[in-house]
């Protein structure tokens, strides 16, 4: 628990030196090490300002951040007109802003919308088999080396809340809401390990808008895990296109494609595989992505927050920052989505309304070298 009065951490609901509410919610600093070239995450209590691994003075560096993949750091490259020229750096992201070893360097990707898309998939091709020769690998273990407490702390922490919260449920009624992307993996690996059940109900809901590296995840995700019950809703009365076609295209203001083609037909797989059943569905739903969600409980049974009835919703990973959803999978070995590794941030529908100049970017790039090689987006 934490105070955020006293800037303390504590065992008790009430601070017992002013009396405020605490909360779940220990807040996280991002320090970079300039010896060991990784970010290093620790709790904003902490007053350790030297490496773990090394022993060097560290510096507070970000609020949060994202490892950036050899693909995505060859794209980037390619697009400031320096290919490999940080092939054996260490790069991290947050935003738009890339960090080399430690210092920042800002992409605008309104200008890259501008750039001939063609010209940067040849030099793509053309610098990657270079681009395989990198440090990446290294560099990470270092980094899950240097967060080694960080990561016990979150496994601890979220089994300890997942056996809690399924206290009152049977197995049966318990179900991982399952996306393909690095929330829902995340969640979907710490409850069947927490639970030792590897025969939970998953539900994809397919909006038939995924990315294809979507789909090539969620066949490989089956065949890595044989004994889970994986189930896939999905309208199949109407077509995105010929709704958008009937109403216009949904928009910020009106996203209508959420309702009928993800939540409306997971809605009805339930109530077709539960009736009238309590649930308890796992979510990969954290604080920190948006000023609606920080509004939410870490367990939520409000009819009103809930977009599917009966159900009360659990999120373990609710607190958690980027860096440690990469620091999980990466530091656990865990399969993902590969669309990550291209620069995509989120991976929901393609066309979703929410998405940025940055996403509008990727999209573009991975559309057109798709149909390059003859394949349909």
């Amino acid at each position: 628990m934490w105070c955020k009065s006293c800037n303390r951490e504590t065992e008790n609901k009430i601070c017992e030196v002013c009396g405020e509410t605490t909360f779940e919610d220990i807040p996280i600093e991002i320090y970079w090490c300039n010896h060991c070239n990784v970010p290093i995450i620790r709790p904003s209590n902490s007053n350790m300002d030297i490496c773990p691994e090394c022993g060097n003075k560290i510096k507070y560096f970000a609020a949060d951040l994202r490892p950036v993949f050899p693909q995505e750091r060859l794209l980037m490259e390619i697009v400031k007109k320096t290919p490999l020229k940080y092939i054996n750096s260490s790069v991290w992201c947050a935003n738009n802003r890339y960090y080399i070893d430690g210092e920042s360097i800002s992409v605008s990707f309104s200008k890259c919308l501008q750039m001939d898309t063609d010209s940067i998939i040849r030099e793509l091709g053309k610098y990657g088999i270079a681009n395989e020769n990198n440090k990446f690998s290294e560099l990470i273990q270092k980094f899950i080396k240097v967060n080694k407490e960080r990561l016990s702390y979150l496994k601890d922490e979220a089994f300890n809340f997942i056996q809690d919260a399924v206290k009152d449920y049977p197995a049966e009624n318990i179900v991982i809401s399952f996306s393909g992307g690095k929330d829902s993996t995340v969640v979907a690996d710490l409850v069947v390990r927490a639970l030792s059940n590897p025969g939970l109900v998953h539900i994809f809901g397919d909006t038939t808008l995924e990315f294809p590296l979507t789909y090539e995840y969620l066949k490989r995700f089956r065949k890595e895990n044989p004994k889970i019950i994986l189930k896939v809703s999905k309208n199949k009365e109407q077509k995105f296109y010929d709704v958008c076609e009937d109403i216009g295209p949904p928009s910020r203001v009106m996203r209508w494609c959420c309702t009928m083609f993800k939540t409306g037909p997971i809605t009805r797989i339930l109530s077709n595989l539960y009736r009238d059943k309590k649930l308890l569905t796992f979510y990969g739903i954290r604080k920190c992505e948006s000023v609606s969600r920080s509004k939410y409980n870490r367990i939520e049974d409000n009819a009103e927050s809930i977009k599917i009835k009966k159900q009360v919703v659990a999120s373990p990973i609710f607190y958690w920052k980027d860096i440690d959803i990469w620091l999980y999978m990466l530091g656990e070995n865990i399969d993902f989505n590969d669309a990550y590794k291209l620069g995509y941030d989120r991976v929901g529908c393609w066309c979703c309304p929410n998405n940025n100049d940055r996403a509008a970017f990727y999209q573009e790039y991975t559309c057109r070298k798709n149909q390059l090689n003859g394949e349909i987006f």
